[in-house]
């Protein structure tokens, strides 16, 4: 019998939303905390304006809290 894997749970926040991560084309990598796409995409217009075009959407996933955490210290190295 093969032995299934456990799923990690999405990581939300006290809001009920998610920590959507995703890369730019450009290079580079970001997030945004949003409910659900519709949101996200808002998300996305406010915070970087015409950058739409710029994400590489088939990057874009929610966060598990571990998947979380790597992106982080990710993200402090360059900052090290």
């Amino acid at each position: 019998m093969l032995k299934q894997n456990k799923r990690e749970p999405l990581l939300k926040n006290y809001r009920g939303q998610y920590r959507y991560l995703f890369n730019w084309k450009s290079g580079g990598f970001n997030d945004i905390w949003a409910e659900n796409l519709v949101e996200f995409k808002k998300k996305l217009k406010r915070e970087y304006p015409g950058s739409e075009s710029q994400v590489d959407y088939s990057t874009l996933h929610k966060a598990t809290p571990s998947r979380s955490r790597e992106w982080d210290r990710i993200g402090n190295m360059w900052w090290d």
